[in-house]
């Protein structure tokens, strides 16, 4: 079974309360590979070959990050616009057919994406289902997380944490 590849991007995960956490949950499972982007590509200058490589031993993708003004922290961004556009070229397709979901947590609580305004989290993250599709991956269900900033307490992230894990090992490939 190829391993699931955790692509984390939070600009600052020693500050983060709950994506530092559901990295540490995940990092307790066998078989999945936490691969922190702004550890990784501290300059913002991503080496294309290298992630193609790397998503070509990989069975499920997750893009676990925390949601910034409805979308994600600017590295994700140029990584999928560089890495998706690759692999979407690529002759090997490196991205279809894998199983890719995305993991968001947000500040704001979940009453403001239950759709009474009009917005949802599927719709804030249409333009990563959009992606996957296109690139011709198996789209997962989102996992996320409501209400971190400020008042979330501890036992709701870890709690959640551990369902963020229960949702990885659901989704891996087979």
């Amino acid at each position: 079974m190829k391993k699931t590849l955790i692509v984390v991007a939070h600009p600052n995960m020693e500050n983060s309360r709950a994506n530092k956490i559901f990295k540490e949950e995940a990092e307790k499972l066998s078989n999945v590979e936490i691969y922190n982007i702004y550890e990784k590509y501290p300059d913002g200058k991503i080496d294309v070959e290298k992630e193609l490589k790397l998503l070509s031993e990989t069975g499920t993708l997750i893009l676990q990050f925390p949601l910034y003004w409805f979308s994600c922290p600017s590295l994700l961004k140029e990584w999928i616009d560089t890495v998706f556009i690759a692999a979407y070229y690529d002759e090997d397709k490196v991205l279809k057919g894998k199983k890719i979901g995305v993991a968001v947590t947000a500040g704001g609580i979940a009453s403001r994406y239950d759709g009474t305004s009009g917005l949802t989290i599927k719709n804030v993250l249409a333009p990563f289902s959009l992606s996957i599709n296109y690139v011709e991956g198996i789209e997962l269900p989102i996992y996320s997380l409501f209400g971190v900033m400020p008042d979330l307490s501890e036992e709701k992230i870890v709690e959640s944490a551990k369902k963020y894990v229960e949702y990885i090992e659901n989704n891996l490939q087979d």
